[in-house]
Order: structure tokens, then sequence, then C-alpha cells
């Protein structure tokens, strides 16, 4: 399988995978997402399979030192295989290559399975965000360390 950039052809199988990976209230619109792919301070990975369809898409940023990991959609599928994982060590790397030295998340803390792959790459909690995804839907906020961190380097080999 591939990570490459996204593109603006990518823009229906990303909605689909967004309308199959999130509850109706916490979705992305198309619009947000043509957005995203023509952002110029947006990086936008996509994991292709092996017919180039995507089954994974992550969006990042990344402003003077601070990198932000604003979205995570993997192909419900295909979750549990890696895909989630090698894309936000792919943000990862970019980030520490353009100079971050921090790369910022927010996650619903009910959301198990992506708080334990996010610590698995070695973020940890900071804060929480209240009301973050609506009244009483609160985010929890995590952070890892990009430049200088032997520790990440050896989640990312």
């Amino acid at each position: 399988m591939i990570i490459t950039h996204a593109r603006p052809d990518d823009l229906a199988d990303i909605v689909a995978l967004e309308q199959d990976g999130f509850d109706a209230t916490e979705q992305w619109s198309e619009a947000a997402w043509a957005q995203e792919l023509a952002a110029a301070d947006r990086r936008v990975l996509a994991r292709l399979d092996l017919h180039a369809r995507v089954i994974g898409v992550a969006s990042f940023s990344c402003v003077e030192d601070m990198a932000d990991l604003h979205r995570v959609v993997v192909r419900p599928s295909a979750r549990g295989t890696g895909i989630g994982a090698s894309l936000v060590r792919a943000g990862l790397e970019w980030a520490s290559a353009v100079g971050a030295r921090r790369m910022l998340l927010e996650v619903r803390p009910d959301n198990h399975s992506a708080v334990a792959l996010y610590r698995r790459l070695g973020f940890e909690p900071i804060s929480t965000r209240r009301d973050y995804y609506g009244p009483g839907r609160d985010a929890l906020v995590m952070q890892v360390s990009l430049a200088g961190d032997d520790a990440w380097a050896v989640v990312c080999a």
C-alpha cells in the first residue's frame, strides 16, 4: 500500500470514508475536505489500496514549530491493520522535517482505540477542552515532542 499526497480527485473517496467513519454530528462536509485539499498550509496524506482507492486519510498543519493533527479517517473494514498509524507516522516525519518541535491533537476520550494508537506513537495527554465536540462532549488534548526526541525516532522506525 502507498502513502501519497491526497489530491482533489480523491475527494469523493475521502467523503465516503468520512461518512463511514464518523457520526453525522461529527462529520466534516465535502466543502470542508475540499478546503483541506486546497489549502496551502495543510498536508493531507492518503493511504491507497492496490486499486489506488483511498482507504485512509490524515490532515496536518504546521505553524512555526507547532504541528497539528487535524483528522485521521480509516475505512472501517481496514481499521486495526496499521493504516492510521502509518499515516500519523508519515505526518510526524513531515512535521519534523519542516521544523516542528511538537505536534498536538484533540481526540474524544471515549475513542479508546484512537487514544491507544496515539499513546503508542508517543503522544501524551496534556489537557481537556470542554465542550470541544459540542455540549458535554469534551476533547482530550495530546502532544508529542518531535525535535531531538529519541523515543519518537524509535516509535517511527
